[in-house]
């Protein structure tokens, strides 16, 4: 188990590295389209939509590293009124909740990008990008958000030490 839980981490904090050069990028394009469009009068075809399914992807594969690092948005008001085994027990049913979101999501999001490529649709845009290409971003990335998931309930099922709900410092 150890090593698949390395593994899973190591894909995770890999993919959340290559997320932020991701949002990086974005910014070189859009500012390159800036410049083309409104100094040069020569907008480009291919900036905005390239940089759309950049950042879908950049955001919902950044998604499992949120999770592992406790860093998701949470409301704690009730949770830090809680002793230590009810911090577990609300931890436990609400891994268990994204578990089973995540599961749905991968489970009817698969269709989608599917049923593109076997029907060769595109994005209809001058650029022309396969549909299923940004389509495939939500089962993949919620099939990894899931994956993480089922490891931290796994590791706090174990009794691994619960994550503080101390600011991340940046």
């Amino acid at each position: 188990m150890q090593a698949i839980a390395s593994l899973v981490d190591r894909v995770s904090d890999g993919l959340a590295r290559i997320c932020g050069w991701a949002y990086f990028a974005v910014g070189l394009i859009l500012g390159y389209e800036v410049v083309a469009r409104y100094f040069f009068n020569a907008p480009t075809i291919w900036a905005e939509e390239l940089s759309r399914l950049i950042f879908v992807f950049a955001t919902l594969l950044a998604a499992p590293a949120l999770l592992r690092h406790n860093q998701h948005i949470r409301v704690t008001a009730l949770t830090a009124l809680m002793g230590q085994r009810a911090q577990r027990v609300a931890r436990l049913v609400a891994l268990g909740v994204v578990i089973v979101f995540c599961a749905l999501l991968v489970w009817h999001g698969v269709d989608a990008p599917l049923n593109s490529l076997a029907r060769g649709r595109t994005s209809g845009s001058m650029l022309d990008i396969p549909a299923w290409w940004a389509q495939s971003a939500v089962p993949l990335a919620f099939a990894l958000v899931g994956l993480q998931a089922l490891l931290e309930f796994l590791r706090c099922v174990m009794g691994a030490a619960l994550p503080s709900d101390a600011p991340h410092p940046a």
